[in-house]
């Protein structure tokens, strides 16, 4: 059996690398990665010598083949998917606006939610129901009332006496509105 005797990939490199660019750069080019087309075909030529062909003919076309398909590869990539666009400088600066009373807004009103949600429970089912589908979904108060087979103006008193509840269950718990 013959013994297998690696091509120079030097001589291969520098003989086709003009035209491996171009491919890459093609490709690439409108998306943002085309400084990136020298990496691909840096890459490609890796790939070739970690597992070189056999029987190759036509080096330029097993060369061109590889960068088109690493191209490819880069492109369908996820990180690239992902990506978007760059930034420009003035959005890269810091922003110096302070958030400290906009975080200790929002972490209130989430301890409020948390509080609430937990006082939802000294309502009985239907006035729950009622609360729940007019104040959190926004439902119309007629649909709620022949759902629950009452008047409208039935439904609006449930609401607000459940409302009424549920305020003193938070002011007695120390939670402000």
């Amino acid at each position: 059996m013959a013994e297998v005797v690696p091509p120079d990939w030097a001589a291969l490199y520098q003989k086709h690398r003009h035209t491996m660019y171009r491919v890459a750069y093609r490709l690439l080019r409108g998306t943002g990665r085309e400084v990136e087309a020298e990496d691909v075909v840096s890459t490609a030529i890796v790939s070739l010598m970690q597992t070189p062909p056999s029987g190759v003919k036509n080096w330029e076309a097993v060369l061109v083949t590889a960068v088109k398909r690493r191209s490819v590869d880069l492109l369908r990539s996820a990180a690239h998917r992902r990506a978007g666009p760059e930034l420009k400088p003035e959005h890269d600066a810091p922003d110096q606006t302070d958030m400290a009373d906009e975080v200790a807004e929002l972490v209130d009103r989430q301890h409020r939610g948390a509080v609430l949600w937990d006082k939802l429970t000294l309502l009985d089912g239907r006035h729950r129901k009622v609360v729940w589908d007019l104040v959190a979904l926004g439902r119309a108060r007629d649909e709620v009332a022949e759902e629950l087979g009452v008047t409208p103006g039935r439904v609006s008193q449930m609401r607000n006496a459940a409302l009424r509840v549920l305020r003193d269950a938070l002011i007695e718990e120390g939670v402000e509105s």
